[in-house]
């Protein structure tokens, strides 16, 4: 078996998203698990609609993932050539050449206004896949002496049958007579994507290509290439589409800005939930389970357990896999993950001490899904909320005598600390014959304010006896 070898080709016309996230990392685990390589080549050719910043944010963002290339235009190895279009345009003019003298290829002199013309006329005629007409390849001998401006089309193979035995999709049949002769180099000089494809996967020796199933509809052509240069085409495999829960293709175009995964590293998210998440996305492990590191990733990889089905991209899921991922960090890596994330327009935390604030940050290492909701819960301690309303307590007979008495037990303890607190909750709920709901929110709503909340001892050790005693005067007062 010859050695594995796969690519994930970007364009740079845009910022890295999840889609693309899904076809580089299912090409990266396939070459990691069989000891291959994992090339990135950027298929650069589309000049007018390239995005500045785009390839290093592709970069960028896969390093961030974890996704990291053995060989790219960073990282090339010369026997594979150039890793970028761009830079060997002169070697598909060679290839294309080569076609044409062997008469798979020819020159093709017509304006736009007339594959338009030629292209109405058959709708006119109620062809309803019009393909073009072979008007220079039949006029060829008249038009080689021709100094007018050329694509270069290949000759499609009249009824021919191409096979690919995928991956993902088992056997798929395509016919010739569905396909007219399509332009493998535009006046330009510059190859098609069809065209140049083929000759980079040739000569960088790829061994297999896991793409989009957007993509199965150009196999054919690509195919017929490799036929007339009697070279070996890699195995194919043509990964499902992944959909929103309207069961749509997810995409740019929906306007999502969490389509990107910058975005996803702006709100928190850590690289590995999100290769953990995304090679879920129309594949399975064998075990039940949905956590997984990239290292057990690469080792369980299976490449027949590839789904038939559209994957849905579940966005609870999503969170909830971050969630355990930020569980799984020591207290100090998640502090120093974390604290990033706080919006200092919001909390001024300069005017706090650091182990206040870890201590407070430490309430909710269990509970964040990402990094940006933190501040869903600093408001607690760093705003007073004078708009709490006593609704909660109105159903529980005699609130005011359990906030009563365990503002004269705070008052009178000298040391204010969570297990003293705790100590004393618990004694009251004795002395009154009253536990639960009954007990805990008149205390957690009059020493702090709020009805939600972590645990109520900690959360009063860390407000301070004195702005305790405070919010108890506040609210027997209201």
């Amino acid at each position: 078996m010859k050695k594995v070898r796969l690519r994930y080709a970007p364009s740079p016309t845009g910022f890295l998203h999840i889609g693309n996230t899904r076809t580089a990392l299912m090409n990266y685990l396939f070459a990691k698990h069989y000891k291959g390589d994992f090339i990135v080549r950027i298929e650069d050719t589309d000049f007018d609609r390239n995005v500045d910043g785009a390839i290093e944010s592709q970069f960028d963002n896969m390093d961030w993932l974890g996704i990291i290339a053995d060989e790219s235009f960073l990282k090339p190895n010369p026997n594979y050539g150039e890793y970028m279009q761009s830079r060997k345009l002169e070697r598909y003019i060679e290839i294309a050449n080569q076609l044409i003298e062997k008469n798979y290829a020819y020159k093709c002199f017509c304006t736009k206004e007339e594959l338009e013309e030629s292209r109405q006329t058959q709708l006119d005629q109620n062809i309803l896949a019009p393909k073009y007409d072979r008007k220079c390849w039949n006029d060829r001998e008249n038009l080689k002496d021709c100094n007018k401006e050329y694509n270069v089309r290949f000759k499609v193979p009249d009824n021919k049958e191409f096979k690919i035995n995928d991956i993902i999709r088992g056997e798929v049949i395509f016919s010739s007579k569905d396909i007219g002769d399509f332009v493998i180099l535009k006046s330009n000089g510059v190859a098609t994507y069809n065209f140049a494809v083929v000759v980079d996967d040739k000569d960088m020796e790829i061994s297999h290509v896991l793409r989009g199933e957007e993509h199965i509809s150009n196999t054919p052509r690509q195919l017929m290439i490799y036929e007339v240069m009697n070279w070996e085409s890699p195995i194919f495999g043509h990964l499902t589409l992944i959909v929103d829960e309207n069961k749509k293709k997810l995409s740019k175009r929906s306007g999502n800005e969490m389509f990107f995964i910058s975005e996803y590293r702006r709100q928190g998210y850590l690289p590995e939930a999100i290769f953990n998440f995304v090679s879920l996305l129309g594949w399975s492990p064998k075990e039940e389970r949905e956590l997984f590191s990239k290292k057990e990733l690469v080792n369980i990889f299976d490449d027949n357990r590839f789904s038939k089905s559209p994957s849905m991209f579940d966005f609870v899921k999503l969170k909830w896999i971050n969630s355990q991922w930020i569980k799984k960090m020591s207290d100090e890596d998640y502090l120093k993950f974390i604290i990033n994330f706080i919006d200092n327009n919001r909390f001024d935390i300069s005017k706090v001490s650091r182990d206040w604030l870890y201590n407070v940050l430490m309430l909710y290492k269990k509970e964040v899904e990402f990094g940006i909701q933190i501040n869903d819960h600093l408001n607690l301690f760093f705003e007073d909320n004078k708009d709490v309303r006593l609704d909660i307590l109105s159903s529980i007979d005699n609130w005011k005598d359990v906030v009563i008495a365990f503002k004269d037990r705070i008052e009178t303890l000298n040391t204010f600390d969570e297990i003293s607190i705790k100590s004393i909750i618990t004694s009251l709920g004795k002395e009154l014959d009253i536990k639960g709901m009954n007990l805990y929110m008149p205390i957690r709503v009059s020493s702090t304010l709020s009805e939600h909340g972590p645990e109520l001892a900690k959360v009063i050790n860390l407000f301070g006896k004195e702005k305790v005693i405070n919010n108890i005067k506040y609210i027997l007062d209201m």
